[in-house]
């Protein structure tokens, strides 16, 4: 199955608006907070818009994989999970190296690791899906029991410490199931929306090498500026 241009570029669309906002955060990152320009509407709305488009994607793309080849589509995953989380892991060094009050534990590449691997156990089911779906955005508004500080970061079951960067299952896995049940239900290989093939299906193309490449560079320029 070939790549599917929407999607790219739709990636490539989100990568521009989280940079966007991403100039911003971080400088606000590097000044401890001091400076808030990453609360400007424009700014805190863009990357909204980002966040929610890349875990779409995201859930969407688990289904993209099962149909391309269903025998072998959890291996593939968790191969793609795994590159995932080594970025993820690099952008944990690099923030507790730099900012070890407010280093990133699990951010949306962890998040994206995670969820991405558990959906894929389910991507063949509709029906399911939909259950899960479902006590998954209960569990928004019940909460996961307490475990630990290390599970309840990741569950959400309890706010951790500071951190720049968290996308908690609680939150943010309704958003991913979405993904993966318009993934099931919606074809957008013989889509004509946003068929082109430049700069911006590039960016969508490569976007998690790019994500980290962004985040770092911001990241250091800014606290050689602000140090």
């Amino acid at each position: 199955m070939k790549r599917i241009l929407i999607i790219d570029n739709l990636r490539g669309i989100a990568f521009l608006f989280m940079t966007f906002q991403h100039i911003f955060y971080f400088y606000d990152v590097s000044t401890n907070y001091d400076t808030s320009y990453s609360q400007n509407i424009l700014v805190d709305n863009s990357g909204l818009f980002a966040r929610v488009m890349f875990i779409l994607l995201a859930g969407y793309s688990v289904y993209m994989t099962y149909q391309k080849d269903n025998k072998i589509h959890l291996k593939k995953r968790f191969i793609r999970s795994l590159e995932i989380l080594g970025h993820g892991l690099f952008l944990t060094f690099l923030t507790y190296m730099l900012y070890p009050d407010n280093y990133i534990r699990f951010g949306i590449l962890h998040f994206l690791a995670l969820a991405t691997l558990l959906i894929s156990f389910i991507a063949p089911y509709k029906i399911v899906t939909i259950i899960v779906l479902v006590l998954c955005t209960i569990m928004t508004y019940v909460k996961y029991p307490s475990v630990n500080s290390f599970v309840d970061t990741i569950t959400g079951a309890r706010a951790p410490a500071s951190m720049m960067d968290w996308f908690s299952l609680d939150k943010w896995m309704p958003i991913i199931l979405v993904g993966l049940v318009l993934g099931q239900n919606i074809d957008l290989s013989n889509n004509s929306i946003l068929e082109f093939n430049n700069v911006i299906t590039d960016i969508g193309k490569n976007s998690l090498n790019l994500y980290t490449l962004h985040v770092t560079v911001l990241l250091i320029i800014y606290k050689m500026i602000n140090n």
